[in-house]
């Protein structure tokens, strides 16, 4: 009696894989991993990859003159931010979905149209709730993933010294908020040691300031980084909205307090006073961060509630989620009804 195989589901996950330091980028590869069991996952780029990352997972180059471009299963583009060609035209998916994690709802039209064109319905998902209610969207939301087991606390005492506060993005200003400069001045006059990686846009105003590093973006590994702050301190520019801020994620799972600013999708995940401390105003971040420096053993509950929701998050909820949306041949499942239903857009 013959036996029917199962056929695991088809994803290609698409983005351009350039930037060691690009949140975008790494949520693409943390879902290649958390999808691998479960599906025949693959990574495409249309444009050249990261060294580091070419040297570490199976990246395939898009060329559509040779024919080679994802085709079927489910097509996957991870970010707005990035041209997508006119190879879509003749690729035949079953599913096409945008994850949506930048607020950028210019490029968002943009690929939607291209999609439509090439003839696609595409599903969107957003990466936090509160990205989403700016979107005025009714898709799923899918937070970005991290390895847990990457970003977890030293195993050894921090050293001696000054209570170091810190913080990593990309280099550019947008990332930071326009007082952070008085943020840091206003710490390190304090007695605080500052070390912030992705800062150099930072140059001209903290320049030669004692007691402040400046770091330009990837000079560490992000782990290793993250485990030479007692503290975590992010906000970003009123200019940008921050729509999901997995370097939050990161520094909670590597036991961190984080002082964070009130607006973006990470507050989603923050409890104030509970995991985090939200700030309102610069004045409430530098005495936030005091009063941690001061108090350290509340600074530590603070940083094991942190990591605690992280791995939660990361381990058993995200990675369920993630499976039931992304790994299924068709539209017809429906999610967890706490992450929405599916918005689609026709031809």
């Amino acid at each position: 009696m013959s036996t029917m195989r199962h056929r695991s589901p088809r994803v290609h996950l698409v983005n351009p894989l350039w930037d060691p330091s690009g949140g975008a980028d790494w949520r693409t590869l943390e879902t290649w991993r958390l999808l691998r069991a479960h599906a025949d996952v693959r990574l495409w780029t249309e444009y050249e990859p990261a060294p580091t990352f070419a040297a570490a997972y199976p990246i395939e180059r898009i060329a559509p003159l040779r024919w080679r471009f994802p085709r079927d299963g489910t097509l996957v583009f991870i970010g707005t931010y990035f041209r997508i060609g006119h190879w879509t035209r003749f690729a035949a998916p079953e599913r096409v979905v945008i994850l949506y994690n930048t607020d950028q709802p210019d490029r968002l039209t943009k690929n939607l149209r291209r999609l439509e064109k090439a003839g696609h319905e595409v599903e969107i998902v957003y990466t936090s709730r509160a990205l989403r209610q700016r979107h005025r969207g009714q898709g799923c939301v899918l937070e970005s993933p991290i390895d847990v087991t990457k970003f977890r606390p030293s195993r050894t005492a921090r050293p001696d010294g000054p209570f170091t506060v810190g913080r990593l993005s990309r280099d550019i200003r947008s990332k930071h908020h326009e007082d952070d400069p008085a943020l840091w001045r206003a710490l390190a006059a304090a007695g605080c040691r500052v070390r912030l990686m992705g800062a150099t846009c930072l140059a001209a105003e903290l320049a030669d300031h004692p007691g402040i590093e400046l770091l330009p973006a990837g000079a560490e590994e992000a782990a290793t980084f993250l485990r030479s702050l007692d503290c975590f301190v992010y906000r970003t520019s009123t200019r940008w909205f921050e729509a999901y801020g997995r370097v939050i994620m990161e520094a909670m799972a590597t036991g961190l307090p984080i002082v964070a600013g009130h607006l973006g999708g990470y507050v989603e995940h923050l409890r104030d006073g509970a995991n985090a401390a939200i700030a309102l105003t610069t004045h409430d971040a530098i005495e936030c961060v005091l009063a941690l420096a001061a108090d350290r053993a509340r600074a530590a509950r603070l940083g094991a509630a942190a990591r605690h929701d992280a791995v939660v998050l990361n381990t058993e909820d995200l990675p369920r989620r993630t499976v039931a949306l992304l790994a299924r041949d068709a539209p017809a499942v429906q999610p967890d009804p706490d992450i929405g239903t599916a918005l689609r857009y026709g031809p």
